[in-house]
């Protein structure tokens, strides 16, 4: 599937859906996952995405299980601890999909987008081929195609992408 002409913003929300998929694969409860999913949308819809990259570092997977958490801005003791237990108990490919959404992200944050940015198109299918593996199907891209490449210098024009959500508007 070709993406080039889609927005990072559209990309990202077609990944997110993505991401929804394998968790509902995995019979991932609606409950435990919709604040994550809340933070992880709203990329699609914010100004300034680096607040996004700031924000969602700290609450990735290897943040989480991994560092001792110091000088913590955005995630509160109870998030942490809950999302301990969340991310311990689930998939490790929910774990490894988590990182591959943030890496599209954040990856080409700060450069000058060319060539209609390989780096966030070469994630995208890294996370579709996982998803391929897991679900064996990914979402139909064609509700994604409105999202201009050519909008907001290959960013996009911020939308709000929850209307695509399996898990936080049904």
């Amino acid at each position: 599937m070709d993406f080039k002409n889609i927005s990072i913003r559209g990309r990202m929300a077609y990944l997110l859906c993505t991401f929804e998929s394998i968790l509902n694969f995995y019979n991932c409860e609606k409950e435990k996952w919709c604040w994550i999913l809340e933070k992880l949308w709203q990329y699609t819809s914010m100004e300034y995405l680096d607040d996004w990259m700031y924000m969602m570092a700290e609450y990735m997977p290897e943040s989480i299980l991994e560092d001792k958490m110091e000088d913590i801005e955005f995630i509160t003791e109870n998030e942490i601890k809950e999302l301990k237990i969340l991310y311990t108990n689930c998939s490790k490919e929910i774990n490894k999909m988590l990182r591959i959404v943030f890496e599209l992200g954040t990856i080409d944050l700060y450069s000058k987008l060319q060539n209609y940015s390989p780096n966030t198109l070469e994630k995208l299918k890294e996370g579709m081929d996982l998803a391929i593996r897991i679900c064996g199907k990914l979402p139909d891209k064609s509700e994604f195609e409105k999202y201009k490449y050519t909008e907001g210098n290959g960013w996009g024009i911020p939308f709000d992408g929850k209307k695509f959500s399996l898990y936080l508007l049904n």
